[in-house]
């Protein structure tokens, strides 16, 4: 089952070209299908048009499009700069995990990014909660490291990704794991090793 791209206000020529990049590309982790209608797993609006005159359908994580000249501060908090560049939707379209919890995903290590501004109300729930989300607005972040950086307990940190999750305002990746690379690094070092102990052999050095 595809995951679903949802645009709303945007001109015709932009979703053509998000239909082509979306069926081309082969450098996204999931299948993805572009729709005008249907829920969607994310939802590209236009950001200058406003927020009123949108009949949205429902979406998990919700991007505004906006010009490439805004100010790093917009574009930091996993805005989609226009004219569109692929690398780019691909890396956003990257970012969302299918059928991610937020149980889940805050308790396995998974890193979260921001695709939007988190509520007023999240925000006040906690002192730290503004501290957190600037950090996560900047990169993504795993409750661990969040917590590292934040100076905040991590259990803290695992309930303000859930009440973020749970007002789609992230998106989640998941870690790849270190032991297939561990374990290539420990078989070079024994050939490594199995190779010295052989020259040394040879020339009578052992």
């Amino acid at each position: 089952m595809p995951l679903v791209l949802g645009v709303m206000g945007l001109p015709p020529v932009e979703v053509e070209l998000l239909r082509i990049i979306v069926r081309l590309s082969s450098n996204l982790r999931s299948r993805w299908t572009v729709s005008e209608s249907q829920s969607c797993d994310l939802l590209l609006v236009d950001g200058d048009g406003p927020a009123a005159e949108r009949q949205a359908p429902p979406a998990r994580f919700v991007v505004p499009m906006v010009p490439r000249g805004a100010d790093a501060a917009t574009l930091a908090s996993c805005a989609l700069a226009r004219p569109i560049y692929a690398e780019e939707v691909v890396e956003l379209l990257n970012k969302v995990t299918p059928n991610a919890s937020p149980d889940d995903a805050a308790q396995v290590g998974a890193r979260a990014s921001l695709t939007r501004w988190p509520s007023q109300a999240t925000l006040q729930r906690h002192p730290a909660h503004v501290r957190l989300a600037a950090a996560l607005s900047k990169s993504a972040q795993s409750a661990e490291s969040l917590a590292a950086l934040g100076q905040v307990d991590v259990e803290a940190c695992r309930a303000f990704l859930r009440l973020l999750a749970e007002e789609g305002a992230l998106a989640w990746t998941r870690e790849a794991s270190s032991a297939p690379r561990a374990a290539a690094t420990a078989d070079a070092r024994r050939q490594k090793q199995g190779l010295l102990s052989r020259i040394r052999r040879r020339l009578g050095l052992s």
